[in-house]
């Protein structure tokens, strides 16, 4: 028996019982992952932020789904799927109003065009500490920008196998333009550009502009800060990327290397990175 529309429907809604510990569906047997007719990969959990996550895996045949959550196994919260994505194979639930720096178990609960369903073991990860309200852009000069001084010195790639002064080039990333932007050459979580400033500066803010694609790809999600000495700062969540988010600090450097930490892969790069400080008395 295969279910379509309101039938797939009502019966992702009556996992919900069998998600949050009631009695099995129409299929007499809640069956393991690891039988899933074309295999199942994943969870991953993603975009872990201290109020939110995202649940990410993919299914060897369509599905819907939920995730029950919560601090204990009786779990307590369940995130849906949209019902209207009817069953599909690629999968991204978001686990929201959670609390920062805290250990959360799940579980997958889902349901085939069959009617057989299937339940994962529990899992767990941990939310990130407390977040911080995005800083003002400070008073003072961007010292990391090309009328600055500041220079890029390496870089994972640029689009294309291009110099740093090419249409995607480095070089965007400290020009203060925000229509003009770095990209790398397919890096993902790899990506990375390291900044030379004109003298060493006593830090106390930075700023970082992702870049993003129109269909929401190659957009970093975090990153570090690394100074010359080899101390490393973060990781700085980046909410969005719709504009510069900045990250006060306290640092003494001259070149500052940034590494992305996750990012959602593609030609990441950036639209715009800030550098305000002192220069450095010794």
């Amino acid at each position: 028996m295969e279910l379509k529309g309101k039938q797939l429907t009502a019966l992702a809604l009556l996992l919900v019982l069998v998600a949050c510990g009631g009695q099995t569906a129409t299929s007499g047997r809640i069956m393991p992952l690891e039988e899933m007719p074309g295999g199942f990969e994943g969870p991953n959990v993603l975009e872990i932020t201290g109020s939110s996550a995202v649940i990410q895996f993919t299914s060897g045949v369509p599905i819907v789904c939920n995730v029950a959550f919560g601090t204990g196994t009786n779990y307590g919260s369940l995130a849906t799927m949209p019902m209207m994505a009817g069953a599909i194979r690629d999968h991204a639930v978001t686990l929201g109003g959670l609390a920062p720096n805290t250990t959360y178990r799940y579980r997958l609960t889902l349901t085939d065009e069959q009617a057989r369903v299937y339940q994962s073991q529990d899992f767990t990860f941990t939310t990130s500490a407390v977040e911080q309200p995005p800083a003002d852009r400070p008073e003072g000069e961007n010292v990391a920008s090309l009328a600055a001084g500041g220079r890029v010195i390496g870089v994972s790639s640029n689009f294309g196998g291009g110099d740093n002064d090419t249409a995607f080039g480095a070089n965007n990333a400290i020009d203060g333009q925000p229509n003009t932007e770095w990209s790398s050459n397919g890096d993902g979580d790899d990506v990375w550009i390291e900044i030379e400033l004109d003298q060493t500066y006593d830090v106390h803010t930075i700023g970082f502009w992702t870049r993003t694609m129109p269909n929401d790809t190659a957009q970093i999600f975090s990153f570090t800060v690394t100074t010359d000495e080899g101390t490393t700062h973060g990781p700085f969540d980046l909410p969005d990327a719709s504009q510069i988010y900045y990250f006060p600090m306290q640092f003494t450097a001259r070149t500052l290397r940034f590494d992305a930490v996750e990012t959602d892969t593609g030609n990441t790069g950036a639209v715009e990175i800030e550098v305000f400080g002192a220069p450095h008395e010794e």
